[in-house]
């Protein structure tokens, strides 16, 4: 499992409940990530997860940490349920894409829930109860660090969370004897980027959304919303 969870700790309902955001395990401090981004080339201000929420940081035996993140979905202006479809199609996807070899987040879990919530799922009139779940997806520690999250403190001009925004990241991505300089983060960013980009193309994969808000530093995968392949 990509958090180096045994299969048999599932069946706990301990997993049940932490995964399904009724519970918390000792030393979870829930947190959310507050950032902005360019939406279809217009500024859409202060944005951050409306619909997911970080439990915390898992650290295995071989010393990567692995951030656990609960994802529901319909967080801004929504009822913050999110239904077993697309959980299930994210899953998938995270899955089918890091079996792929493109750098992505992981999927750990998915827990339902006995509610229904109602959906339009083809924005067609006809709407229809569904399952609620939450999917738990994991991914090296900093990598919902996106684009965007500079950027809102850029357009607020707090230049000193700006600068603390880039020592960590450049603590966390800059290989061991690169300067810590602005331009140097920036040259990592775009490359990694690119390449990400690359390697979509190369397996067929189209990002529904693709923003500055869906953007990772990291160059890896996230925010599986509206998405396809090309045959």
């Amino acid at each position: 499992m990509p958090a180096g969870l045994r299969r048999t700790e599932a069946e706990r309902e301990e997993f049940a409940a932490v995964f399904s955001g009724c519970g918390l395990l000792q030393g979870m401090d829930p947190v959310a990530y507050a950032y902005g981004g360019h939406q279809f080339g217009h500024w859409a201000g202060q944005l951050g997860d409306g619909r997911a929420i970080t439990l915390g940081e898992v650290v295995r035996p071989n010393g990567a940490a692995w951030e656990l993140q609960l994802k529901t979905e319909r967080g801004i202006a929504g009822d913050g349920r999110a239904v077993l479809r697309s959980s299930i199609r994210e899953f998938l996807a995270s899955e089918a894409m890091h079996a792929l070899g493109v750098p992505t987040t992981r999927s750990l879990a998915i827990v339902t829930s006995n509610d229904d919530v109602v959906r339009d799922q083809f924005y067609d009139g006809n709407v229809e109860a569904e399952k609620a779940a939450v999917v738990t997806r994991v991914a090296p520690s900093g990598s919902w660090l996106r684009i965007g999250t500079f950027e809102l403190q850029a357009h607020r001009r707090d230049l000193p969370v700006l600068r603390k925004l880039a020592e960590h990241a450049m603590e966390l991505l800059l290989p061991p004897g690169t300067p810590h300089q602005a331009g140097e983060l920036l040259t990592w960013v775009t490359r990694q980027t690119a390449e990400l980009v690359a390697r979509w193309q190369a397996v067929g994969f189209v990002h529904g959304v693709l923003n500055t808000d869906n953007f990772s530093i990291f160059g890896i995968t996230i925010d599986y919303g509206p998405f396809a392949f090309l045959d």
